[in-house]
């Protein structure tokens, strides 16, 4: 478990090692057989981390999007306009890691390397179902980093200070009457 790195840039927030330990089925059982198509890669390694590279990117590129990334730089007094929103530095990733490369091989899985053996004309194949799982699995781990800042330099000191420390989780309602807390009419 951990990044690729080229010098000190981050390439990948994942091995191909990392993404065969998620679901070892892929290679295992033949579900993907990489030896009848045109562009043989070199091997399943290389291709499966070229993968991982472009799941970067997107995570990256989700990052930068998100409404928390923007809050977060306001947070810690960067200054931007709303047309320039700064990049997403990978480097500066402190803390929580492995939850990054767990991120990464989930949606190396399910963006990249399902899709190719899906039968989505069966909603209850096998393989669309993993498709939904590594989606979900995605999407609950990038919502816990989103509202969890402890991981990220912001002024790239090489440690992470209180003053960049932003945590926002939102508050569970629990309800005890029998009644519905919504109705819809």
């Amino acid at each position: 478990m951990a990044f690729i790195l080229s010098g000190t840039t981050v390439i990948s927030y994942a091995e191909a090692l990392d993404v065969r330990d998620k679901d070892q089925r892929i290679t295992e059982a033949n579900e993907i057989d990489f030896t009848n198509v045109p562009d043989t890669p070199g091997s399943l390694d290389n291709y499966i981390e070229d993968l991982t590279t472009k799941a970067t990117g997107r995570i990256n590129a989700k990052i930068k999007a998100s409404s928390r990334w923007k809050e977060y730089l306001a947070y810690t007094g960067t200054s931007f306009d709303i047309n320039t929103v700064p990049a997403f530095v990978p480097e500066r990733i402190v803390a929580r890691k492995a939850d990054f490369t767990d991120m990464c091989a989930y949606a190396t899985l399910y963006m990249y390397l399902l899709p190719k053996v899906a039968d989505f004309g069966n909603p209850e194949s096998a393989e669309v179902q993993k498709i939904q799982y590594y989606e979900k699995r995605f999407n609950d781990l990038f919502d816990e980093l989103m509202s969890d800042f402890t991981w990220y330099d912001a002024d790239d000191s090489g440690s992470v200070t209180d003053a960049e420390k932003m945590v926002r989780y939102q508050m569970t309602r629990r309800t005890r009457s029998k009644r519905a807390t919504a109705r819809v009419m």
